[in-house]
């Protein structure tokens, strides 16, 4: 057998050999924590495969759920009302009832293309008519997305498949606008109103106020989601014990410090941990030696310093996101140095995890031999600063400022909205502002048998 015929042997037998370690060990979802056990499943709950239970701690207090914003709209945002795009656990964007959507003038406009095989639930198509009167619907009202839609300044419409929106102001919030649902109001002449339609793959068939909602497979919808039936409950944390032991609830957001230990003793249950996306640790700079602002950076990557200096929270190796797959925030950090560096100051807050940060980031200067001045101040929020560090708690965007923005988007003047939160990080990178930490994090206890994160994710 000659040379070439061996290599394309060995070849074929790698490849086969991959595909049965893919199927035979399937790899875990990245997110788990703890993985329960199928044997532990009570025996009816086994059997039960047509319908799942997702517990929540409020659902809706009026007909419309899609003016709240809760864990129950995170919900039905995936299942029933639609967005034009939906942002995923990693930051990359998924299309939904848009097609494609660029950021054109430098981020004053949104260019959008709707998906044209997308219907309602009653067969309506989706046009461009419908989605301007979705968010003039929501314009109108006082609902959780009414600060984002303050910066919309005009929604016009160029053919039935294709609109623009335009923004007050360049904001890196503008993105939110884009994330709404999409809402159908069938019957306008009824005088108390009606829950609308949306195009997901489910429908409501039944919403009884702070009791629960039932959703029914949409047969309009081109996804074919796994239940026939799902089930919005509140559930009731001051009896979680039973809530765990009669398994009533497939799905429910737990508290970690609470909860977990309980969860393991049931072990019918598998946990997730996701992140959450408002708040984390970062060290912000107002250093002007970007050698020296990468030189620090790389004294704090890595998941020992995170352990080092927090119990709670998961280590970020991304700005966006601590999940950013792809190029993140330490992949393409430069390297630098700390020459010419003789003192620092690093304001912090009073809370015990700032102040190990301090602790461990000031040890780690003072083995290079540089001086660290420590300034405890209480905060709320980001707030400019004179120090070259601050150890910030908070949503990354509050510390870019309004330049920063303009630049990022003039640099992207055509941006295709997939791209936008890779194209971001690479930005934030380059100028590196800041320098991410953590990320706080919220636990999902799903049953073992049961597992449907997307509707968190």
């Amino acid at each position: 057998m000659d040379k070439k015929k061996k290599v394309g042997i060995i070849i074929i037998g790698i490849c086969i050999l991959c595909l049965i370690v893919h199927f035979v060990f399937p790899q875990k979802n990245k997110y788990l924590i703890y993985e329960g056990s199928g044997q532990k499943v009570n025996k009816d709950k086994k059997n039960e495969n047509d319908i799942l239970y997702i517990g929540v701690s409020q659902t809706t207090d009026s007909i419309h759920p899609y003016k709240q914003d809760n864990e129950t709209m995170d919900i039905l945002l995936d299942l029933v009302y639609e967005p034009l795009i939906y942002v995923k656990e990693d930051a990359s964007i998924k299309y939904v009832n848009a097609e494609k959507i660029t950021f054109e003038k430098e981020g004053k406009e949104a260019h959008i293309k709707i998906s044209s095989n997308k219907v309602f639930s009653d067969k309506t198509a989706l046009t461009a008519d419908l989605i301007i009167e979705s968010y003039q619907w929501f314009m109108g009202q006082d609902t959780a997305y009414s600060e984002i839609l303050r910066n919309v300044e005009e929604i016009k419409k160029i053919d039935n498949e294709n609109l623009i929106m335009r923004f007050k102001e360049v904001n890196l919030d503008n993105i939110k606008a884009l994330t709404m649902p999409i809402v159908y109001q069938q019957d306008k002449k009824s005088y108390y109103g009606s829950t609308f339609l949306g195009t997901g793959a489910y429908q409501i068939s039944q919403l009884k106020s702070q009791q629960g909602i039932i959703l029914e497979r949409n047969k309009e919808s081109q996804r074919k989601e796994e239940y026939e039936k799902i089930v919005l409950k509140s559930i009731d944390y001051r009896n979680i014990d039973t809530v765990i032991m009669k398994q009533e609830i497939d799905m429910f957001s737990i508290n970690k410090g609470e909860h977990f230990e309980k969860i393991k003793e049931s072990g019918a249950y598998d946990v997730y941990e996701l992140e959450e996306k408002q708040k984390g640790y970062y060290l912000v700079y107002n250093i002007k030696e970007e050698s020296i602002r990468n030189a620090i950076a790389h004294m704090v990557e890595g998941k020992r310093f995170f352990e080092d200096t927090q119990e709670k929270g998961i280590y970020s190796s991304g700005i966006v996101s601590a999940y950013k797959e792809g190029a993140n925030y330490y992949s393409l950090i430069k390297s630098g140095s700390l020459k010419g560096l003789k003192t620092i100051k690093i304001r912090h807050d009073i809370d015990g995890v700032s102040l190990g940060i301090y602790q461990n980031l000031s040890e780690t200067l003072n083995k290079e031999g540089i001086e660290c001045q420590e300034v405890r101040v209480a905060m709320e929020g980001y707030k400019g600063f004179k120090e070259d560090i601050l150890i910030y708690q908070g949503n990354y965007k509050e510390a870019i400022t309004e330049e920063n923005i303009k630049e990022f988007f003039k640099d992207n003047s055509q941006m295709d909205i997939e791209e936008y939160y890779k194209y971001l990080e690479e930005y934030l990178s380059r100028k590196n502002i800041m320098t991410p930490l953590s990320k706080e994090t919220k636990w999902i206890a799903s049953l073992t048998t049961k597992d449907t994160l997307d509707f968190f994710e």
